[in-house]
């Protein structure tokens, strides 16, 4: 199934998601993602859409509305400054995902910062541009500006967050992205490294209770072997699982599915449940099947850590363009792939 990438927004046609957890008999395990549902205007199934040889499906539709906002809570604690395991930077690596998710979805999100600590031990982190349409430009210059140093106090810098968004006005959905390396720390002036994990959880379940849903994304290695520790604080910020990325790549898939959650119809699309199989996925869109395409030119691919279908090259131009309908996914034989 799928956890759709599907929010409120203006868009001129409409945009159906669906995925087909499916038996050769032709049956659906049907059910809707935690992102936003599944179903139509009234919440239930779309009726009179059948995936490509298999029986219907239950569909997720775009509605007109409103921009959401998205907070970005950046960790830029000191171990921010530390390599990945592929030699690479990773607060470059972080500056440079962040700057292409905001360029390419100003449009559709209003996007804020923050960064935290807001000094270089565990102040709180401070909203450094404002919630705002087609602010990419200011964000980036601030990302620019920016070097790690610090600890990682994500329940006060959670708090300010919510405290920010108690004093802005909003027509759309309202969002916080968690971007971080570390574990929550900062629970004592005398001892920086003091862990605040249940701290952490409870200030974003306050978000959520303010209606405002929290994405949680661990990159690097050391964040990721705490798995339990990110889950607990992505439930409790009403979006499911929590988001993975340990490289480059995997970062760019992450950023741009919770982008497509919030925003714009989006070409990365996590699915609700782990294929038994990740070879025997068929993809399609309407009613033609996509060859999967690991070289990324046209086609799409498989992210087993993020449990992730996206779309490269045309196929993804197909989506972001308003060409394709319906897009589905079956895992249980009745297409069968299909392998550039």
């Amino acid at each position: 199934m799928l956890r759709s990438p599907l929010a409120p927004l203006r868009l001129a046609s409409t945009l159906l998601l669906a995925a087909l957890g499916t038996a050769c008999d032709g049956s659906v395990d049907g059910g809707g993602g935690g992102g936003g549902g599944g179903g139509g205007a009234d919440g239930g199934p779309v009726p009179g859409v059948d995936a490509p040889g298999c029986d219907q499906v239950e569909s997720v539709q775009a509605e007109p509305g409103d921009p959401a906002d998205l907070l970005l809570v950046v960790d830029k604690s000191g171990s921010m400054d530390d390599r990945l395991d592929t030699g690479q930077d990773k607060w470059q690596v972080m500056r440079g995902a962040l700057t292409t998710v905001v360029n390419q979805y100003e449009s559709g999100i209003r996007f804020g910062l923050m960064t935290y600590p807001a000094d270089n031990e565990c102040a709180p982190g401070s909203v450094r541009a404002e919630v705002a349409a087609q602010n990419a430009d200011a964000i980036v210059d601030i990302l620019q500006d920016t070097s790690p140093n610090g600890g990682t106090p994500t329940h006060t810098s959670i708090d300010a967050a919510r405290a920010y968004y108690q004093g802005v006005s909003s027509d759309g959905a309202r969002y916080v992205l968690l971007a971080t390396d570390g574990e929550p720390n900062c629970g004592d002036p005398n001892d920086s490294q003091e862990p605040t994990v249940d701290e952490s959880i409870a200030a974003i379940a306050a978000l959520l209770g303010d209606g405002i849903q929290t994405f949680v994304l661990g990159f690097g290695g050391t964040i990721n072997n705490y798995p339990e520790i990110l889950d607990a604080m992505a439930e409790a910020g009403g979006t499911g699982d929590y988001f993975a990325a340990n490289s480059p790549e995997e970062l760019a898939t992450a950023l741009d599915a919770i982008a497509g959650e919030v925003g714009l119809p989006s070409c990365s699309f996590r699915l609700d449940e782990v294929p038994p199989d990740p070879d025997s996925i068929s993809a399609f869109q309407d009613s033609d099947q996509v060859p999967r395409d690991p070289s990324h030119q046209n086609g799409w691919d498989y992210d087993e850590t993020n449990n992730t279908v996206t779309f490269y090259g045309p196929a993804c131009d197909a989506i972001r363009g308003g060409e394709v309908a319906l897009v589905s996914f079956d895992w249980g034989g009745c297409g069968g792939p299909v392998v550039d």
